[in-house]
């Protein structure tokens, strides 16, 4: 008889194998909107099947599976309702995570499937999947990128202060380089009411940020421009700000970025990179679930300090500090360092 020890470690194993199953679980449960149903009380599988248009048998035994994990709750008379883990799967909560359950579960899904071959060879599993890269495929696909940009925006977490402890040396002027519809920007500018932002990111990805820049107040003092940040980066600032974006990147791809940003910045500008920082060793199941995503689907990476500080001197800045972060993301403050990189 195995020991009782063994015998956990073998049903933990065995659930981390199985792992696919639930996330295409949820991705149903997130996909069919079936939360924000059952957000006014419980319901049977065959109304929500009807309302859906799917098969009520299938849907009943998905949401019974997800039921035995603690995400809808099963009643005598075959009603599923709301547990607390599932509420978050509904689209109107804050801290929603039906967006990224959607992500998870589609091409990040399938470029999964194909993390074999990059180890083998080094290739992104996405590229290799699709043919094409992660963000290439974003541009040319309108609902896919709609998916990645409501995830990017659900996982900033508690946007109160994001830079919180950070010093803007008297700046006026932030730039966002890659944020989105800008979100991280909007709140940065919300608690500083003297600062004034530009907010710089591809077309396909700032389309909504007119709309919520405006919804969070701060449209008059926010200027939008679009282009790619591999060609340049907007002149004019003093702040500079990096959130979540190198780390999508090798390491030649982010000195690209990095040193298109140290030809734009002031001599007494700062740059804040807001990104996660590995320690030595193992990493936390969060933070190694991220490198394995950067890995797959982006060709990215993410880093230990010391590799930060090394990236970060090779284009050209030298590392003043790294402060803890909200939503599990350190911010690295930078400023330009002499000599400046050779163009």
């Amino acid at each position: 008889m195995p020991e009782e020890g063994a015998e956990l470690a073998r049903e933990r194993l065995f659930q981390l194998a199985s792992g696919n199953r639930l996330t295409q679980a949820l991705y149903v449960a997130a996909k069919l909107g079936l939360a924000d149903r059952l957000a006014g009380g419980p319901a049977d599988a065959g109304s929500l099947a009807r309302e859906l248009g799917v098969d009520p048998d299938r849907l009943y035994r998905v949401m019974r599976a997800l039921a035995s994990f603690g995400v809808f709750t099963l009643d005598p008379e075959r009603r599923f309702g709301l547990a607390p883990m599932g509420s978050y799967l509904r689209s109107d909560v804050p801290g929603s995570l039906a967006a990224f359950a959607t992500f998870q579960g589609e091409e990040s899904y399938r470029a999964f499937g194909d993390l074999l071959h990059t180890v083998r060879t080094g290739e992104t599993a996405f590229d290799h999947v699709y043919g094409m890269g992660h963000f290439d495929y974003l541009a040319r696909h309108p609902e896919a990128n709609a998916t990645f940009h409501r995830t990017m925006t659900s996982s900033l977490g508690d946007l109160e202060d994001p830079l919180e402890g950070c010093d803007l040396r008297d700046g006026h002027v932030l730039v966002d380089i890659g944020g989105g519809r800008g979100a991280l920007l909007a709140a940065v500018l919300r608690r500083r009411p003297t600062l004034r932002g530009i907010l710089f990111d591809v077309p396909n990805a700032v389309t909504d940020a007119p709309a919520f820049l405006d919804s969070w107040g701060v449209r008059d003092r926010c200027e939008i421009r679009t282009g790619s940040a591999f060609d340049s980066v907007p002149v004019g600032g003093d702040v500079y700000m990096m959130s979540r974006i190198l780390h999508d990147w090798p390491d030649e791809k982010a000195l690209q970025l990095l040193r298109n940003c140290r030809r734009a910045i002031r001599d007494e500008g700062i740059l804040i990179v807001r990104e996660g920082v590995l320690s030595e060793g193992p990493l936390p199941p969060a933070r190694a679930r991220l490198d394995l995503i950067m890995m797959a689907v982006t060709g990215g990476r993410e880093r230990t300090e010391a590799e930060w500080r090394e990236l970060l001197h090779r284009a050209g800045f030298d590392v003043q500090q790294v402060l803890p972060g909200r939503s599990s993301q350190e911010l690295i403050l930078a400023v330009p360092g002499v000599p400046s990189p050779i163009p």
